[in-house]
């Protein structure tokens, strides 16, 4: 065969070459990137603020640390955890939002003094959002939990200072403890007295504190809780965490934070 055939040959091979890389790399591209980000968008698409993510919801300090790239850790309980909602968490809405990498550190039935005692789980982070205390309100009796409201904001300062020592510059949130429904006035009274410590406590700080409650009962006074809410003190899902979400953001907005 002459060197023009051979040629021919090389280049029939070589358009064959490419054309099964270029469907192999097509292939890859859709299964690796394509696929999972349609499902990732159509999972969050479940999972939305409650009303949905509006101008006024954008307009606070926490919306913009959301988007400025900086890492968030989240620190909480149960609703945390997401472990009445099969792993959903609070705060999960609220992810397509953060333009920075996401972190948590939680589990059930934890207080306040369970967060300090894990500073080695901890990991750096350039904001944290601090969600705990309803366990502290509404178990007293355990040894874990704070009795009174003084000593609750005394072990808020303890992880203050566990957070710093993990990551100096960081920004810190503080969600009061969260809203429940159902129970005894003894324990709403023990709650308000809870989430008002937290607050005064932070207005002497650089943290900054985030009150959803009032946000949340006021939803509950147009529509039924059991919308909301699993039980008592969980909210349920979707409807419950984008609830929570919202009033996170909302509240935010509400006291020019």
């Amino acid at each position: 065969m002459d060197s023009n055939g051979n040629k021919k040959k090389i280049s029939r091979t070589t358009a064959v070459l490419l054309a099964v890389f270029a469907l192999s790399l097509l292939i890859f591209i859709t299964v690796s990137v394509i696929i999972p980000t349609y499902e990732m968008n159509r999972f969050f698409r479940g999972y939305q603020v409650y009303g949905g993510m509006t101008e006024e919801l954008k307009d606070s300090v926490l919306y913009e640390d959301m988007q400025s790239g900086r890492s968030f850790c989240f620190l909480g309980d149960s609703i945390t955890n997401g472990n009445m909602t099969n792993g959903i968490a609070w705060y999960l809405p609220l992810k397509p939002y953060i333009k920075g990498k996401t972190s948590d550190v939680c589990c059930g039935g934890w207080t306040i003094k369970d967060l300090v005692e894990q500073e080695e789980n901890i990991p750096e982070a350039d904001v944290y959002v601090v969600a705990i205390g309803i366990n502290d309100v509404l178990f007293p009796a355990s040894v874990q939990a704070s009795a009174t409201e003084s000593e609750f904001t005394y072990r808020a300062a303890k992880l203050a200072d566990v957070l710093k020592h993990i990551s100096p510059d960081s920004k810190i949130y503080f969600i009061a403890p969260w809203t429940f429904v159902g129970v005894d006035d003894w324990y709403v009274e023990r709650g308000n007295r809870y989430r008002a410590a937290l607050g005064e406590w932070c207005s002497g700080t650089d943290f900054i504190f985030i009150n959803p409650d009032p946000v949340i009962m006021s939803v509950f006074e147009t529509e039924d809780s059991h919308k909301y809410m699993f039980n008592e003190f969980h909210p349920n899902s979707p409807e419950g965490v984008g609830l929570f979400s919202y009033a996170v953001l909302k509240a935010a907005h509400d006291q020019g934070v």
